[in-house]
């Protein structure tokens, strides 16, 4: 089945996109560090998960004074317990930082900066992030988790001030089905 996005969505994106553009043409990536990082299993598991989410919210900063970006994706990923209590069986967490080096802030506004870190952000640091998750399942001795490439039509709608959050659960969701 094919999922159909209204117009409108269309459009935001299209928008979106056009914001961040006019920052992405200007910037360098200079570093990307994994700043913090959290993993938690339940001892003993049952059997696949019901349920596995995933929330990505990024946060932008912006020093002029230094011509840089900071753009901050905290990924959250949550697989809870088949059955009705709906236990969590897993949650691994990390938040990176990737810095660019900006040529000019000329024309550029917090919108720009927003979009830019929502879009190029996330999916600039997506291998890392895809990485992280399948190499701590391992280590957690549970099957590796494969965490499906950036789609950024699943980009959230609803950008916060200077926060927005990215859910992909259907996505990690087949991806969990097909390893177990």
């Amino acid at each position: 089945m094919t999922k159909r996005r209204s117009k409108a969505f269309g459009t935001r994106f299209a928008a979106k996109l056009d914001l961040a553009a006019a920052v992405s043409a200007r910037v360098q990536i200079k570093h990307v560090v994994l700043a913090e990082a959290a993993a938690s299993r339940k001892a003993r598991q049952k059997g696949p998960p019901a349920d596995l989410t995933l929330n990505v919210n990024v946060k932008t900063e912006a020093n002029r004074k230094e011509h840089l970006i900071q753009v901050l994706p905290r990924f959250t990923l949550v697989a809870m317990d088949q059955g009705e209590n709906g236990a969590e069986q897993l949650r691994i967490e990390a938040l990176f930082v990737l810095q660019y080096e900006v040529s000019s802030f000329e024309g550029l506004r917090r919108p720009n900066i927003d979009a830019f870190g929502e879009l190029n952000g996330v999916y600039n640091v997506w291998p890392y992030w895809r990485e992280y998750v399948q190499s701590t399942t391992v280590r957690m001795g549970l099957p590796p988790l494969i965490i499906p490439v950036f789609r950024p039509l699943d980009v959230s709608e609803a950008p916060k001030k200077n926060t927005s959050a990215v859910r992909t659960r259907r996505s990690v969701q087949s991806a969990a089905r097909r390893k177990t």
